[in-house]
């Protein structure tokens, strides 16, 4: 899942590179993706704020949430 997000990640920071302020986000949310289990280490609405940015629809953002803590191992 991760590295379909890294994917999703990769097309937004092309469609944005004429806009600084969008693409300094996606810079950044490359930095949080490339992190070994950065989103077992947030809190759950910063997980879900960049879920948004990388816009997977409001209806998927849990079931996705959780198939990313699953790829960290995270036992619930």
């Amino acid at each position: 899942m991760i590295d379909k997000l890294i994917s999703i990640n990769e097309k937004l920071i092309v469609k944005y590179k004429n806009n600084n302020e969008q693409l300094e986000k996606y810079l950044l949310i490359r930095k949080i993706l490339n992190t070994k289990d950065s989103f077992s280490k947030m809190n759950i609405k910063y997980a879900y704020a960049i879920l948004r940015d990388l816009m997977i629809p409001e209806e998927n953002l849990k079931e996705v949430y959780i198939k990313i803590l699953n790829e960290c191992d995270i036992i619930f």
